[in-house]
């Protein structure tokens, strides 16, 4: 409670359960779900001021199990950060940025992250605007060290978590799904080309991409030859992975921005959610192909490409 207090009584509060998913709007077959797929544990909850007009907060404890000699320091940004703090004798990169705070370490054998999202502290829309990096780790620590002290303290049974590894370790291949896809008529342009540079990268996007790299997960972009290469749409496909739609679709507390649509094409048992709105210029799209999901991100018009 004294992480998401951001230094005020905190006694008519209520601490609930949350998607950190579902609250940054994110997709439901990365981040945590992926960890989730690749064995490991995450855990949120949410918190916020009665009566006042800022954001809730979300604090966020992550741990992938196997995963420590993957660790990078990457928390926020492009690259891993050189900033470090010590939890419970362990050291940590551990940095303030956007949307938050974190710190991220090896601990034991594990992947170990614990994020504290506090909303824009620049805009004053933050409940945490007036709180220097140092005021907020302060109130940050007992619950890192708290989670760094279960994880030291726990043994290799206790961090055996269900898992959805696919059985033959074989990339997606991302590009096998779109061959035939007529995605130029779907994205309304000419022409268009498929790159995959960009696959999951943990200096990029910590233990989330170490454990879509586990679950063998690949991603296309697709972009538009008419207009310089730009961006038409992120593809990402997780073979084995249905599951976390599925599970995204029966439970509703989990779904956030995302609300079932039904799919042209689709067969009986087969998913989709999607976040696109009227006002939105681009949006995400989830489904389920067999036992497989795919994400359509960044794309004007999701459900056209998906079907």
């Amino acid at each position: 409670m004294q992480a998401l207090a951001a230094g005020q009584p905190s006694d008519d509060w209520v601490v609930l359960p949350a998607s950190r998913d579902a609250a940054l709007s994110i997709g439901l077959i990365t981040g945590d779900r992926a960890v989730e797929g690749a064995g490991g544990l995450a855990c949120a909850w949410r918190a916020g001021p009665p009566n006042s007009e800022t954001g809730e907060a979300v604090l966020s404890a992550t741990i992938l199990p196997g995963a420590a000699d993957s660790w990078t320091g990457s928390l926020h940004g492009d690259a891993p950060t050189s900033d470090r703090r010590t939890f419970a004798g362990v050291s940590a990169a551990a940095t303030c940025g956007d949307p938050g705070c974190g710190a991220t370490a090896a601990v034991g054998s594990s992947w170990v992250r614990v994020d504290l999202i506090t909303g824009s502290r620049e805009g004053g829309e933050s409940a945490f605007a007036k709180q220097t990096d140092d005021e907020v780790f302060a109130e940050l620590t007992p619950a890192v060290e708290s989670v760094f002290r279960a994880v030291q303290g726990a043994d290799a049974a206790q961090l055996q978590f269900p898992n959805h590894l696919p059985t033959d370790g074989t990339p997606a291949g991302c590009r096998n799904y779109l061959g035939k896809v007529d995605l130029a008529s779907a994205l309304d342009v000419d022409d268009v080309r498929i790159s995959t540079r960009y696959q999951p990268d943990p200096d990029l996007d910590s233990l989330f991409a170490a454990a879509e790299l586990q679950l063998c997960t690949s991603v296309c972009s697709i972009l538009s030859l008419d207009a310089g290469s730009a961006l038409l749409a992120d593809v990402t496909v997780a073979p084995g992975q249905a599951w976390a739609v599925d599970d995204a679709a029966e439970t509703t507390a989990d779904q956030g921005a995302f609300r079932p649509v039904q799919l042209e094409g689709a067969v009986s048992g087969e998913r989709a959610l999607s976040n696109c709105g009227a006002s939105t210029n681009t949006c995400t799209l989830d489904f389920t192909l067999g036992s497989d999901a795919i994400e359509i991100s960044d794309a004007a018009h999701p459900e056209r490409v998906a079907e």
